[in-house]
């Protein structure tokens, strides 16, 4: 049975506003809003195109950025991390970015072994077309076999910036490498003692895993923080599943959807307490009674809820009846017919991916404050609604975002998350 005629209408629509590709240099202050179906926006590539311009070039040098696992936010943090070091130590050949997958089984195990195309995830033509365009001097290949003389390639594993540190100097551990204006001179001098790269003597370097959070991002200036991240582009089909969402989304709030103008006031909740979730962070009550506070404060009355637990999804909805009268969807209620079935064949973190379009959207975004992916969500909304020019998001919240959870501890984990994510 073909798609009703609305849903091949918001498709075409959506695959028009997303299908842009990179432009002249611009000075439009804004990448995308809250009220369209556009999940990205015009890609502005200045910002990408003056630091790769003032980089001294290292012929013969290759950054590997696959050593990734976890979710979107992990993901994502640790690719852009990788290149943002690459293009610093002049890393003249990036190898394209693969994505190690999670076992669907045990959401904990994310070390499956299996590695997919940098398009698991990514939209891979936007991606080449942008790096070619912006930043010509990183050439990208598929493989280290494409290199020129990869027959005489020396490889080295486990590279990790801090470990160019002398030692931690007083500092706490996670952040000795934050002096940034040294790791290109350290860097060359540690390669000194392997070997200077050469385009006849190639040396690529692949990161050690883990390296999510290691760049404190505003050290680059506003401009280039929040267009960087735009390289990362999720998947076509991705963006016309969240697409069709949106649309039933504004049909259960009780509107008629108009793409590509988005109408629909709903509360966007991430409600992290699946089976991986960490025991220091905040538990099911502490995050729904926050989420639950938002939606009244604001006086929501729908809601569109991720979460990777349909029990947990379920004790959810029915403590948002019972406590607020809030009526919630998820993605699995939203979508039907041949749309269901496109969800349901993806892997469990690619269908996140789902998730994770829908909720830039929303009204009002809440979430827990240990997980990338909502603060990955929030900084977006940020720049969304700010424009690149923007300075940097403040915990708990904006008028458009609030993290739900312990927020004494900012000088572990969460700050480097803070200050390393890359919108």
């Amino acid at each position: 049975m073909p798609p009703p005629s609305s849903v091949i209408r918001v498709t075409s629509t959506i695959a028009a506003l997303t299908g842009a590709s990179a432009i002249p240099i611009s000075s439009s202050p804004h990448l995308f809003n809250l009220h369209d179906y556009n999940f990205d926006g015009e890609y502005i590539g200045w910002p990408l195109q003056r630091v790769c311009n003032e980089t001294q070039w290292q012929p013969g040098l290759t950054f590997i950025c696959d050593n990734n696992s976890g979710g979107i936010g992990n993901i994502r943090n640790f690719i852009l991390t990788c290149i943002r070091y690459g293009i610093d130590a002049g890393a003249s050949e990036l190898i394209m970015p693969q994505i190690q997958q999670r076992s669907d089984q045990d959401l904990a195990n994310i070390f499956t072994g299996g590695f997919h195309p940098f398009e698991y995830f990514f939209d891979k033509e936007h991606f080449l077309q942008s790096m070619k365009s912006y930043c010509p001097q990183m050439v990208v290949r598929q493989s280290l076999v494409e290199l020129p003389y990869a027959d005489k390639l020396l490889k080295r594993t486990e590279f990790y910036p801090k470990d160019l540190n002398i030692d931690l100097d007083g500092c706490d551990g996670r952040g000795v490498n934050r002096h940034l204006d040294m790791f290109r001179p350290k860097f060359d001098n540690w390669l000194k003692g392997k070997r200077v790269p050469t385009v006849m003597k190639p040396v690529s370097i692949r990161f050690k895993w883990a390296t999510f959070f290691e760049w404190p991002v505003y050290r680059d200036g506003p401009e280039f923080v929040n267009t960087f991240g735009d390289l990362l582009r999720l998947r076509k089909d991705i963006r016309e599943l969240a697409a069709i969402a949106l649309q039933e989304m504004e049909k259960f709030v009780g509107m008629t959807p108009e793409p590509p103008k988005l109408s629909a006031p709903f509360l966007g909740v991430h409600l992290r307490t699946e089976s991986d979730a960490l025991g220091f962070w905040p538990s099911f009550d502490d995050q729904s009674n926050g989420y639950l506070a938002q939606g009244e404060r604001r006086g929501l009355k729908h809601a569109f809820l991720a979460c990777g637990d349909s029990k947990e999804g379920d004790k959810f909805k029915a403590k948002a009846a019972e406590k607020l009268n809030l009526k919630v969807a998820t993605k699995m209620d939203l979508l039907k017919g041949d749309a269901l079935k496109r969800l349901t064949d993806l892997s469990w973190d690619q269908q996140a991916l789902v998730d994770f379009l829908v909720l830039t959207k929303s009204a009002h975004f809440t979430g827990c404050s240990f997980s990338s992916f909502t603060m990955n969500i929030a900084f977006k909304r940020h720049i969304m609604t700010r424009g690149i020019n923007t300075l940097q998001w403040r915990s708990p919240g904006d008028m458009y975002s609030t993290l739900i959870g312990r927020f004494e501890s900012w000088y572990g984990d969460w700050m480097f998350m803070y200050e390393c994510m890359w919108p």
